[in-house]
């Protein structure tokens, strides 16, 4: 089986067990212990706001550090129908903002789980896959997105890289969580957290806690 084919459904595989809360309590809990988690990840002193719901979307503004002066805010409808803005800190003007639209009969998008699953093949990949495999959809999800913007002005860092195409909301936090992490050693740390928590519940076929996710900082 060529290695395209193993990476996809390891994403696959990945996304279904971090990223995909259902109900609204179990994606209001992931949100909680996203901003909970962020404090210690980012070394800030005040926890991140939990989200607040209002009109069936949750919705929360977030301060990075000052060593990154990086603002965000979310509202998530659902997990595939969410706006994230970017703002500058500290005066909150706009530079960009991430806005996903659900997929319908008028905007499609590519059902990359549909063909997957079409194709029967998850048992054989997933028993096939080598270290690297999983490695690159670690990066390629979190730490290096394949597709992403640089910021250039009023924050110049290189080393923050803006995913683009992330349909999934829980996936687009995530990723921003560790791009904006200001210690390059913990963001080091972190991917080779990320690599044993999938791959062992991955190895394993078993689930995880979002605490385990969320990791202990």
């Amino acid at each position: 089986m060529v290695k395209e084919i193993i990476r996809a459904y390891l994403m696959q595989e990945v996304i279904k067990l971090g990223f995909s809360p259902s109900d609204p309590k179990d994606k209001n809990s992931w949100l909680h212990q996203y901003s909970r988690s962020s404090k210690g990840f980012w070394c800030v002193e005040a926890y991140p706001p939990v989200p607040k719901m209002k009109d069936n979307i949750l919705s929360a503004t977030i301060d990075s550090s000052d060593a990154i002066n990086l603002t965000f805010e979310y509202a998530i409808e659902k997990r595939d129908k969410f706006i994230v803005r970017l703002l500058h800190s500290p005066n909150n003007q706009l530079m960009w903002k991430h806005d996903m639209d659900e997929g319908n009969s008028k905007y499609y998008i590519f059902p990359h789980q549909y063909f997957l699953n079409e194709f029967k093949q998850r048992k054989v990949a997933l028993n096939k896959m080598k270290r690297d495999d999983l490695e690159s959809v670690i990066d390629t999800l979190f730490m290096h997105p394949t597709p992403h913007q640089h910021i250039e002005s009023p924050i110049d860092n290189h080393d923050i890289r803006i995913g683009g195409g992330i349909t999934n909301a829980f996936l687009y936090l995530f990723h921003l969580r560790i791009q904006l992490c200001p210690i390059p050693e913990r963001r080091s740390e972190e991917r080779q957290r990320l690599f044993n928590l999938f791959e062992n519940a991955i190895k394993k076929n078993t689930n995880f806690q979002i605490a385990d996710l969320m990791g202990k900082f």
